[in-house]
């Protein structure tokens, strides 16, 4: 759900970008201005949408529209007893959750597969996951290395998304075609989150083999948006640190922490990777504010879908946006930021849109 913040986040700072250089009314295709989208579990939804052009409005309606069917029974899963020890605890509700991502999904993405994304707008994607039958960390990604033997061209992009998005406890696993389509071999995945929940690393990786592969030299731009950082942590008393599975709210606690420590820690190596190269690559994490306590205690719940947590997410993304815009005057990465997405081309509604408008 936290794609909400954002889509509405990159969203607003391209129409603030549009109206100060004087781009128009339409809005902006922001995935046209990058060569290398990267995004994990529920930024890979962002990502994909990128990759393909959609409006990220579009995006936004996604959750809005299919957040309580996704995370069913809404008002148990608030509450702290039955949301752990029942809803989550049973899986209660993640199949009827399954089938209603695949259908908000599709009504997005449609039909759309990796290979038609890097064909028909020549940006390269890489989505992290995780094979569970082979315990193996996985990135799907477009053709756009010489090495790539195009693997992953049949994916749809909604598979992709099934894929990074597998919470554990949260979502069912994604069980995918291995086999182009005759569902003869299968594999199943889980969230991508649990080993590149900030993957800045990855996308610092395959942005120097791309530029290796190309023989170019040329200096790299990265931007890292989270899904609203927040710096977590906890006073753990003497007693506290021999509880059970309780105590961890059965893993949540323990995914939170792991998930939190990378976002802080790749943050640090991707930027790292960048300044060894000497020629001025940066990798940057956009400003945002810290969230209210409210929000804060909202966001406890991470398969919490409510009208109200996805107003304030999206709400937080535009005061964020406000605070980033103020810093461009003194941020040479901020202006690089800006520059970058002035070179977006105005969204071009495809004939389905035109239609539907």
């Amino acid at each position: 759900m936290r794609g909400v913040y954002q889509a509405a986040y990159l969203a607003t700072y391209a129409a603030r970008v549009a109206k100060a250089e004087c781009l128009g009314e339409k809005a902006l295709d922001i995935g046209s201005a990058f060569d290398l989208i990267v995004g994990t579990s529920t930024g890979g939804i962002v990502a994909c949408a990128l990759a393909k052009g959609i409006p990220l409005q579009d995006v936004q309606d996604l959750y809005l529209e299919y957040g309580r069917e996704i995370f069913p029974h809404q008002w148990a899963r608030a509450l702290p007893i039955i949301g752990n020890c029942v809803v989550r605890n049973l899986g209660i509700g993640l199949r009827r959750g399954e089938i209603a991502l695949r259908k908000a999904l599709e009504s997005k993405l449609g039909k759309t597969t990796i290979a038609e994304v890097y064909e028909d707008r020549g940006i390269a994607l890489a989505i992290p996951t995780i094979d569970i039958n082979r315990h193996s960390a996985v990135v799907f990604k477009t053709k756009h290395l010489g090495r790539l033997n195009g693997r992953d061209d049949p994916r749809t992009l909604v598979d992709v998304c099934m894929a990074t998005t597998a919470a554990p406890i949260l979502r069912s696993m994604a069980k995918l075609d291995e086999s182009g389509g005759d569902g003869a071999t299968t594999a199943t995945y889980v969230d991508g989150g649990l080993w590149a929940n900030n993957p800045g690393l990855v996308g610092m990786m395959e942005a120097l083999e791309i530029l290796d592969d190309r023989n170019e030299q040329r200096r790299i731009e990265l931007f890292m948006l989270g899904t609203l950082p927040m710096q977590g942590g906890e006073e753990v008393s003497d007693r506290a640190r021999y509880r059970g599975a309780p105590g961890w709210k059965f893993g949540l606690r323990a995914i939170e922490a792991g998930m939190n420590a990378q976002a802080v820690g790749y943050s640090y190596l991707t930027n790292k990777v960048a300044e060894l190269r000497h020629d001025g690559s940066f990798a940057f994490r956009l400003p945002a504010q810290c969230p209210s306590k409210a929000l804060q205690e909202y966001l406890s719940n991470m398969d919490d879908s409510r009208p109200v947590l996805l107003n304030a997410l999206a709400r937080q993304a535009i005061s964020d946006v406000d605070y980033a815009w103020v810093s461009q005057a003194q941020n040479p990465h901020m202006k690089a930021f800006r520059a970058a997405l002035s070179e977006s081309q105005p969204h071009t509604p495809t004939n389905k849109e035109e239609k539907h408008d």
